[in-house]
């Protein structure tokens, strides 16, 4: 299932940074399109079922939350946390109790090949801008820089979705890589600009015979601007983030991120008494002797005064 959620990423981002494009197939639409639909379904059962079948200790809201990841963006599967045993699988690494250690193999594991895949981005921009008539021409040059761009994007996509997967606190490790959200949702958003702007009543109405409003030209080319600006700002934010890798093994970043490491591993000491606690008092239950039935024999035969 790891391997077909990767699998559905690279589909995600064949529509993202090929789909629209004009150099793009009937053929490529087709396959983006039939695999997206047939393997959907996949991510669906598997996760209704690990609900069902969930560990019932565990709180409810947390599965749910995942549950409706993976619906709404099934490559999310790629961090699943069993609902059973509470536990993630991640290649080289196995089955992984989720927390801040496997967090830190992580950002070891991601540290130098993202700042390869951040400036990366440089040779495909020049080739983008420099020879942008030969691009449009050519066909052959038109997909392998789609390929690249698309290739980045991957990168940090299974990134960001394993290291939020594993982490104590998402939402805090999303609000502080904002840049890494940004790197991931732009394209994305690019791509819904441009299948709306797709979806306007531009076709129709020209063949109508109708003009278009004044209103509607300016919604257009209000959309037009968006469009151009998310790739744009993608482009601007991947130079950003390489920059900020670099930058990023200054000594007092370095004291910070020893510090959130030490205020972590507290959080996570204190959630395992916590547990150790429950699992004790339930091991003094099952071995707490039963009660006995027998009545009491009094130990004194000398009647009560009166």
């Amino acid at each position: 299932m790891f391997t077909l959620a990767f699998g559905y990423l690279l589909v995600v981002a064949g529509l993202v940074h090929r789909a629209t494009t004009p150099t793009v197939t009937q053929v490529e639409l087709f396959l983006i399109y039939g695999s997206l639909i047939l393997l959907w379904p996949v991510f669906a059962v598997e996760a209704l079922l690990g609900v069902w079948q969930r560990d019932r200790r565990q709180p409810l809201r947390r599965v749910v939350w995942r549950l409706l990841l993976v619906l709404l963006f099934p490559p999310f599967r790629l961090g699943w946390l069993d609902p059973r045993w509470g536990l993630v699988w991640l290649p080289r690494l196995g089955w992984c109790c989720p927390g801040s250690a496997v967090f830190k193999k992580l950002e070891r594991a991601f540290a130098v090949p993202m700042v390869l895949f951040a400036f990366l981005i440089l040779p495909l921009l020049l080739i983008e801008y420099l020879q942008a008539e030969q691009i449009k021409e050519n066909v052959l040059l038109a997909l392998g820089l789609d390929i690249g761009i698309a290739v980045i994007w991957i990168a940090f996509a299974t990134e960001f979705i394993l290291k939020v997967s594993v982490h104590p606190r998402p939402l805090s490790l999303a609000k502080d890589r904002w840049l890494d959200v940004a790197i991931v949702v732009l394209p994305m958003l690019e791509f819904l600009l441009t299948k709306w702007i797709d979806a306007a009543p531009l076709a129709r109405l020209v063949r109508l015979g109708r003009a278009l409003s004044p209103e509607q030209i300016a919604r257009l080319q209000q959309l037009y601007r968006l469009r151009g600006l998310a790739t744009k700002a993608f482009h601007a934010l991947l130079l950003v983030e390489g920059v900020a890798r670099l930058l990023g093994q200054t000594p007092q970043k370095r004291l910070a991120r020893i510090q959130q490491r030490i205020e972590e591993l507290q959080e996570e000491i204190a959630e395992l008494q916590k547990e150790a606690a429950e699992w004790q008092a339930l091991i003094d239950r099952v071995q707490a002797p039963p009660p006995s039935s027998s009545p009491t024999t009094p130990t004194d035969s000398t009647p009560p005064p009166q």
